[in-house]
């Protein structure tokens, strides 16, 4: 594996109605389209509403190695889900009963720990240089589980499409005179809830692309349980997750989300300053 794993209110908001172009029965009245406003007001209650989860977690890892011979080594592991709002995240996978894999971040860090093949752990602050060049990002991938609220500041640009059976919201940001998608996100009209997230870098490259493929009821709130994502860097990164037993009143213990150095692992500092070049 490679050292570095790299990797409210709208200003412009487009209501396009594509009903017809997307595949509607001929002689069938299209769907009521809901505007921007009651879309946006419909996730951000929902996802208000979710405060924190502890869950099981079945997941599948599939990530380069870096051989040159393009080899990939794919894991299947048995662990937890653990999110406690506004920024903590906490996924971890066993193989016979260890600890062979876990991701996370709280206010101050974040990390990513596997075990198999080379025992590294990769760290850096949160909001550095690192956090954004990581392919696997803690913080991508909880904007990509679907459940943070959308708040538009009043000078971002955002494009809302209503197509026959998605709504798709891009949300944008200005790079030099032009502007780029930063997030867009499907919503099943029928449920308003996301059903796939995209995200993107600066220049409008995708980092990630999460599909959230099956709901549950938990008591009186639908939840994502199953997730499908690729994280896009120089290579790509796969992870599946699959939840169970899923509870949002049972809150997670706090010192899950404290970073903490595996026994016998090695430390990447990915905000760590380069090291210096002896002079010639």
């Amino acid at each position: 594996m490679r050292e570095t794993m790299r990797r409210s209110a709208m200003a412009t908001v487009a209501m396009l109605a594509l009903v017809a172009a997307g595949g509607a029965a001929r002689g069938q009245e299209p769907a009521t389209v809901v505007g921007p406003d009651e879309l946006l007001a419909a996730h951000n209650a929902w996802a208000g509403s979710i405060e924190h989860v502890w869950s099981r977690a079945a997941l599948m890892l599939n990530f380069p190695t870096g051989r040159k011979d393009g080899r990939r080594e794919r894991h299947d592991l048995d662990g937890h889900f653990f999110l406690d709002k506004p920024d903590r995240l906490f996924i971890h996978g066993q193989m016979l009963g260890q600890d062979v894999f876990t991701v996370g971040q709280n206010p101050e860090r974040f990390w990513l720990w596997i075990r198999p093949g080379v025992n590294t752990v990769w760290v850096g602050r949160r909001g550095g240089k690192g956090e954004k060049d990581f392919i696997l990002s803690p913080s991508d991938l909880m904007r990509a589980c679907g459940m943070v609220p959308i708040e538009l500041a009043a000078d971002a640009a955002a494009e809302v499409v209503a197509g026959r059976t998605h709504y798709v919201l891009t949300e944008q940001r200005r790079v030099g005179p032009d502007r780029m998608p930063w997030r867009r996100t499907w919503f099943d009209r029928r449920t308003l809830r996301p059903v796939r997230v995209d995200l993107f870098d600066e220049v409008g490259r995708r980092l990630v692309m999460a599909e959230l493929l099956k709901y549950e009821r938990v008591g009186q709130t639908d939840v994502c349980t199953v997730y499908r994502a690729r994280f896009y860097g120089d290579e790509e990164v796969a992870l599946v997750l699959r939840l169970s037993k899923v509870s949002l009143d049972k809150q997670p213990n706090p010192r899950v989300f404290e970073y903490r150095l595996p026994p016998g692992a090695k430390e990447r500092d990915l905000d760590a300053p380069a090291p210096s070049t002896p002079e010639s």
